[in-house]
């Protein structure tokens, strides 16, 4: 459990902003701004904790490290290159455009590997993924939601580093069995 304490903390932090956006409305521009810029910044600290732990297998590393810097440069670039919502709406667009394109590329990756693959994660992921996608194509197609909509798909990407967790156990679990099974 203490090992993944990182990832647990990262995926809460990028779900919390999730709901913060929801209810964005409230909030001036200049709060939006600083809170997402901030809060993703901290969320890449415990990220980048999980990743230089080295305590995952490679493929989970590298999908970590790149979703790490990711948020680090998506949260400087909000707070430094940000002026207006409508600057925010378009990086926003493309931080997700981003995940979107990495989910699935994490998943082929995964086939790749020329190991076993457990369909349910690749699916899961292939999904997250496409709603993703599909999620950011709404948001910007909607007239006054816009970042009601990322706050949206903000939770289900911290929902899913989550959930993802307990995952992540239970194939360590199966590959100290292996590993025990050999010898």
């Amino acid at each position: 459990m203490k090992k993944y304490l990182p990832i647990y903390f990262y995926g809460l932090i990028i779900l919390l902003e999730g709901f913060f956006l929801v209810f964005s409305e409230y909030y001036t521009f200049n709060i939006i701004k600083l809170s997402l810029g901030i809060s993703l910044i901290i969320a890449a600290l415990p990220a980048f904790m999980a990743v230089f732990s080295k305590q995952m297998k490679q493929v989970q590393i590298t999908y970590h490290e790149i979703h790490a810097l990711t948020m680090l440069v998506y949260g400087i670039s909000i707070l430094l290159f940000c002026n207006t919502i409508e600057m925010i709406i378009s990086f926003t667009a493309f931080l997700f455009i981003f995940y979107m394109f990495s989910e699935i590329v994490f998943c082929s990756w995964l086939f790749n590997l020329g190991r076993k693959v457990v369909y349910k994660i690749i699916i899961v992921r292939f999904l997250l993924g496409l709603a993703t996608g599909v999620g950011t194509v709404a948001a910007m197609n909607s007239s006054s939601f816009k970042l009601e909509g990322f706050g949206v798909l903000f939770i289900m990407v911290g929902i899913n580093i989550l959930f993802y967790v307990p995952v992540m156990k239970g194939n360590e679990l199966s590959d100290v069995k292996l590993a025990e099974k050999e010898h």
